[in-house]
């Protein structure tokens, strides 16, 4: 990610770099500067402002992290190797998977965007998943032993750790063809070595009234938690 900030130079606004990956003329000590009203300075400035927001958030974690604890968070040693991986779902997989794989007909498809989706609770899943920055593929095919021709919700990416995940919504707890089908699908990933948290996340939305988008956020936020092997943790720094 492109590091950089925001400034005036000759009464003017101006984008100035300090980091850009594989580039080792970029430094702090050694910053590009664009005014904003070039093209060079509208694509840098795109990129500064994301790596702000991260920067942010980041520094935000940071200080709550050491309000919370004596000690200092570990660093992540990159690249990620898990120590089992049946699937070899990393950024390459993702980028495989082929997205709208069910041709079954849905009568109960709801516009979301630029996708269409077939219930509200996948609407309102798309929404937050839109809203926590994290890419996905809706209804991507699996290619496994798959005689009943399972279809997954999402397939997740969690690029920063080369990992994806499937995701399955699971709701309509009173219907008894719906349960029976959602039943299915998780004997499917159990046979075939789909781990919960793991390989396939499931979010159960039990008050068909009322998505409670706290709790689907920290479902999928804590499985990206677990994905993350504590080999890949150093805490002595």
């Amino acid at each position: 990610m492109v590091h950089g900030r925001f400034g005036m130079y000759k009464n003017k606004r101006h984008v100035f770099i300090t980091y850009i990956p594989g580039n080792s003329t970029v430094s702090k000590h050694k910053q590009k500067r664009y005014s904003l009203n070039t093209k060079k300075g509208k694509e840098y400035s795109l990129q500064v402002k994301k790596y702000i927001l991260v920067k942010t958030e980041y520094d935000k974690l940071l200080t709550s992290w050491r309000n919370a604890y004596s000690c200092e968070p570990p660093e992540v040693r990159f690249p990620i190797i898990q120590t089992y991986d049946p699937h070899s779902m990393n950024n390459i997989f993702f980028n495989n998977s082929v997205s709208n794989s069910n041709n079954i007909i849905s009568e109960h498809n709801v516009y979301s965007g630029d996708i269409i989706v077939r219930s509200k609770n996948e609407q309102f899943g798309k929404d937050i998943l839109d809203r926590l920055d994290i890419p996905y593929k809706y209804e991507p095919g699996i290619i496994d032993n798959n005689p009943r021709g399972i279809v997954p919700d999402y397939l997740l990416s969690f690029y920063e750790i080369d990992r994806c995940s499937y995701l399955e919504i699971c709701g309509m707890s009173d219907d008894y063809e719906y349960s029976s089908r959602t039943a299915k699908k998780i004997n499917f990933y159990s046979a075939n070595k789909y781990r919960p948290g793991r390989e396939v996340i499931y979010v159960f939305m039990y008050d068909k009234y009322n998505f409670d988008e706290d709790y689907f956020a920290s479902q999928i936020m804590g499985a990206f938690e677990t994905l993350i092997p504590d080999s890949a943790l150093n805490w002595d720094k």
